[in-house]
């Protein structure tokens, strides 16, 4: 399983927003804990528990992780302001990701081209079969977000587009 940082910036997202307490992630070699209940009762322990020199410390951690909370909401309303004005195409299905129809043959399309609906702009490959994958807006590609002959999930964003 390949967890890059959006993905972990998407679950955190979708972890707060849901109000979700707890929540275990195994696969193979990576497991992720999330348990909120466990975090409040840590701090309130440290911050009533602490000792005169531990007590600074823990100020300093806890301010630390307030600014990379902030910085992480200001982050957050940035992407919102971006998927409110752009049309992210993901993949359907898990396979191996083309932006061309044939090695040698040029791109379906690049960064800045205008793509109409229905136009196809990558392949996924899946099973020996090619799956053309369509633009559903009209617009201007603003960014690629796979690289060609990527394996990509199933719902991995794969390209945005700016709607007209």
């Amino acid at each position: 399983m390949k967890f890059n940082l959006i993905d972990f910036r998407d679950l955190l997202i979708c972890i707060k927003e849901h109000d979700i307490q707890s929540i275990a992630i195994k696969q193979n070699e990576f497991e992720l804990i999330v348990n909120k209940e466990m975090t409040k009762k840590s701090q309130s322990k440290l911050l009533t528990n602490a000792k005169p020199g531990i007590s600074q410390v823990s100020k300093k951690t806890f301010k630390k992780a307030k600014m990379i909370d902030d910085n992480f909401k200001q982050s957050k309303q940035v992407s919102n302001k971006e998927s409110e004005i752009s049309f992210t195409i993901v993949s359907p299905m898990v396979g191996t990701f083309y932006r061309s129809p044939a090695p040698s043959e040029p791109y379906f399309i690049e960064i800045h081209d205008a793509v109409k609906t229905n136009q196809t702009v990558c392949i996924v490959e899946a099973m020996k079969l090619m799956n053309e994958i369509e633009a559903e807006v009209s617009g201007e590609v603003v960014e690629i977000l796979a690289q060609d002959g990527d394996i990509v999930d199933c719902g991995q964003p794969l390209m945005k587009i700016k709607p007209d």
